[in-house]
């Protein structure tokens, strides 16, 4: 519209300025002066977001000499306007009265909306629904393959409130996933906000990218820089966990500085994950370990706390105890009460699940592939440094225990023995050492076999179990080749593994990692073609570890297993033994109590004295040992354990859970998300470019837009990606516009606060004869709406709200003029108001409508 000196507006976009007077024009901008806010701006004429104030019957104004307010009753010409006490006044002696937040007042007032922007307000209101309600929606928004087993751990874990609960799936089933999921929920369901991620020092970088790059959650890692920052910027009595509100911190941080556990407590944490928590140990009677004696006073004073660990039954009843009473110490009082409850079936707290893979069926099987190693000069040379181990001198405890030592390193490798302090002690094998170290059968095997993996674009993992393994490894094959190979091990900050791990996954990258055991818990190696047991550690546990690196959710190839097999001597019955145990072609999570024994047992047999003359015997020798083991073993499984491990699969996850689970996930979720998000971008301005057929846009805010800036986006200014999660999940390098997402929350926060599409004249043909006006009033009570519609004679009709918001909206355009222009408009809009009354809370929106 052409504007003039003395017009009257309102912005769309900013209505806390209140009601303007157009004071200057000049060119194609407009001098505006706010008088309500003390604003006075320039603003483009031709901007959309630019509203006339028309005074109408009944819209409550100020009169300027007095500042007593009125109502208008009239407009008995265009300059003049009559009051509803019968004063007659000149135009420009009154001033309109901001209407706020009354929406019905604005209705009255005529200051309409779109069809377009009722539209995005009605469907951001079923959005919230979904996101925010109690189905599954709530749980959704990460980057994540949805995998009905973890909706059904998140979905009872968050049957209670609070949520206290131990994570105890099989290793490579998504424990990190069931914990994030059911995090989504509490956070977006704002059931919690400060949240603390604990874990192994090892992992915490990689907690925090997942929880960023999958989750859209921004954590902050409370390193000793960050520590530092904090105590700058407050001062050293700033408590850094009310600083930042997310945090992941290592567990040996906190072992080490017990007052960051006091500042954790006293800044009040709403949510506690605690990563690997088997590591949190407590003998019976002891007051615990350092990590226990860190871990334990967050626990208690936590609302929600997950617990996550692939082992809960690693020592004994006691230790699968000790983790439910950091969950739950109020309902469980000592391990003896806990195990007569267990013995006599007392079902304890619902605070447990471990799903399994035979609860889930359908993973790409293992497939063993061993490697035998011939009998020549390199075994020979190794057999020899083994036996000469194994025939030390050993009186007393700690002469027992360094010959135990040298035995097993030497068993996994020469390099291992060659270890300085080793080889100080024991200087007559030193040249035994080097001799089978320079001749070792593995290293020849894996220089003949990587460059045939490299060429097929293949990548495998290898572990190994000592650091000087793998630098002997890593310089005998760097020697054959001048490609890089990557290294994951313990002498690496945090910072310089995951460039280790992030460089190893690029097609481009090393086609060959070595690792010793620090990647072997919590890393995901999935990707990985194979995996390379160059040696094999006596506990089977480790080595189920080392497997579950690949062996996980969502693979869609087999798991090459790949280890070595000696012709003879104590590491061939390992190697058999393990193969007997089916450790090399299916996980071992079902039966890891029975195995309690065998390290025990295989150092047992280790200190025996070396047969005379070994061959073929020994091993069947050694075999009977092994076979007595799992006898044994089975005996001691007694019932409380086995009542402590079905407590542990109360409620399991069954295959035929799963469609039932999967029909639930809301199918309009993606595609109402995109809806919400590209109208509320067209209604603010944003640049919005649609790629792919939809599959994919870019979005930017930039001058043009009608906000500066949107909650929560920071510098952000562009972006790229999908709303659709099987792209995302492809894609790493796309965002995922879904819950959490910044610029997704952003607009939101936006749409919830202003007042664009909360009124709106809806024009619907006629259903069944019926014709007339009405009102359709929107509530919002918690995270679902209710839409109410009112007819002329003050009648509830659920058969028109029903049909009133139904998507796509059935309303024809309406010209406002033609309805709020008419002397009857003000009355009728308070007429039907009156008949929303009484009701505890306002409407969020309004809209008129006319049937017919």
């Amino acid at each position: 519209m052409s504007w003039r000196d003395g017009d009257r507006l309102s912005h769309r976009f900013n209505p806390e300025l209140g009601p303007g007077l157009v004071i200057g024009i000049e060119g194609r901008m407009l001098v505006v002066e706010f008088p309500e806010s003390g604003d006075t701006l320039r603003l483009a004429a031709d901007s959309n977001a630019l509203v006339p104030v028309v005074l109408r019957p009944g819209s409550e104004v100020r009169i300027a000499a007095s500042g007593r307010r009125g109502k208008v009753a009239s407009l008995p010409a265009p300059d003049r306007v009559l009051l509803e006490d019968g004063e007659e006044l000149d135009l420009d002696d009154v001033w309109p009265i901001d209407q706020g937040t009354d929406l019905l007042a604005r209705l009255a007032a005529g200051a309409v909306d779109s069809l377009e922007a009722f539209a995005m307000r009605l469907d951001a209101l079923r959005l919230a629904a979904l996101r925010e309600a109690d189905g599954l929606g709530s749980f959704l928004g990460g980057r994540i393959r949805l995998f009905p087993h973890q909706l059904h751990v998140a979905e009872r874990a968050t049957r209670s409130d609070p949520v206290r609960w131990l994570l105890a799936d099989e290793v490579g089933l998504g424990k990190t996933v069931e914990s994030c999921l059911i995090a989504n929920h509490l956070l977006y369901s704002r059931r919690a906000e400060r949240a603390l991620v604990i874990a192994p020092e090892t992992l915490t970088v990689q907690w925090l990218g997942e929880l960023w790059r999958k989750y859209h959650q921004v954590f902050v890692l409370l390193d000793g820089d960050r520590l530092r920052d904090v105590e700058k910027d407050f001062g050293s009595d700033w408590n850094p966990f009310e600083v930042h509100r997310r945090v992941v911190i290592a567990r040996e941080r906190l072992e080490a500085k017990p007052r960051l556990c006091e500042q954790a407590v006293a800044a009040g944490i709403d949510l506690l994950i605690v990563d690997e928590a088997h590591h949190l140990r407590r003998a019976p009677g002891h007051p615990g370990n350092p990590a226990y004696r860190a871990v334990q006073p967050i626990t208690a004073a936590a609302r929600h706390v997950l617990l996550l660990t692939a082992v809960p039954l690693e020592d004994d009843a006691h230790g699968f105890f000790r983790l439910l009473q950091l969950l739950r110490p109020d309902q469980l009082g000592d391990v003896a009460s806990f195990e007569s409850a267990l013995r006599s079936g007392e079902g304890l707290p619902p605070c447990t699940s471990a799903t399994r893979r035979i609860d889930i069926g359908g993973l790409p099987p293992r497939v063993a592939a061993a490697v035998d190693l011939d009998d020549g000069p390199g075994f020979a040379a190794h057999h020899r440094l083994v036996e000469a181990a194994r025939g030390l001198a050993a009186e007393g405890r700690l002469a027992t225990a360094d010959k135990v030592r040298a035995i097993r390193r030497a068993l996994l490798s020469p390099a291992a023995f060659a270890d300085g302090a080793l080889v100080r002690r024991h200087p007559e094998l030193a040249e035994l050492a080097r001799s089978a170290m320079a001749l070792d059968p593995r290293v020849e095997w894996l220089g003949e076999r990587w460059p045939e993996w490299r060429r097929a674009g293949e990548k495998t993992l290898v572990f190994v179990a000592e650091l000087p393994t793998l630098e002997a490894l890593r310089g005998a094959l760097s020697r054959r080749t001048e490609h890089r190979i990557g290294l994951f091990h313990e002498q690496l900050s945090s910072k310089q593994r995951d460039i280790e791990v992030a460089q190893f996954k690029q097609a481009s990258g090393p086609s060959l990692l070595i690792s010793t055991e620090c990647g072997g818990e919590g890393r995901n190696f999935e990707f990985c073609t194979r995996l390379v047991l160059f040696d094999l550690p006596w506990n089977p546990m480790v080595v189920e570890q080392r497997i579950g690196r690949l062996d996980r959710i969502g693979r869609r190839s087999p798991v090459e297993i790949v280890y070595f097999r000696p012709p003879r001597g104590l590491g061939l019955s390992v190697a058999r033994l393990y193969q007997r145990l089916g450790l090399f072609m299916h996980p071992l999570g079902s039966i890891e109590t029975e195995l309690k024994g065998v390290e025990a047992a295989i150092e047992s047999l280790a200190l025996a004295s070396p047969y005379e003359q070994p061959g073929a015997g020994e091993a069947v020798d050694q075999e009977a040992v092994f076979d007595r083991l799992l006898e044994d073993a089975e005996r001691a499984y007694d019932r409380v354990e086995r009542a402590a491990y079905h407590e542990l699969h109360r409620e399991p996850y069954r295959q035929e859970l799963g469609a039932d689970l999967l029909s639930r996930v809301p199918a309009e979720l993606e595609r109402l998300t995109r809806d919400v998000v590209v109208a509320a971008c067209g209604e603010l301005g944003l640049q919005v470019e649609e790629h792919r057929a939809g599959s994919r846009h870019s979005i930017e805010l930039d001058a043009r837009a009608r906000v500066e800036s949107l909650p929560g986006l920071g510098g952000e200014a562009s972006w790229l990606g999908t709303f659709f999660r099987e792209q995302a999940v492809e894609d790493e390098t796309l965002d995922f516009f879904a819950t959490g997402h910044p610029l997704v929350e952003g607009l939101l926060a936006h749409i919830d606060e202003d007042p664009i599409g909360r009124l709106a004249l809806l024009q619907v043909p006629a259903g069944d004869g019926e014709r007339g006006y009405g009102l359709l009033a929107l509530y919002k009570e918690g995270p679902v709406f209710e839409a109410v519609a009112i007819d002329a004679s003050g009648r509830k009709r659920p058969d028109w709200a029903e049909r009133l918001i139904r998507r796509p909206l059935e309303s024809r355009r309406v010209r406002a003029q033609d309805w709020v222009e008419q002397a009857s408009w003000p009355k009728l809009v308070e007429s039907l108001g009156r008949h929303l009354e009484g009701r505890g809370s306002r409407p969020v929106a309004l809209a008129l409508f006319r049937i017919g």
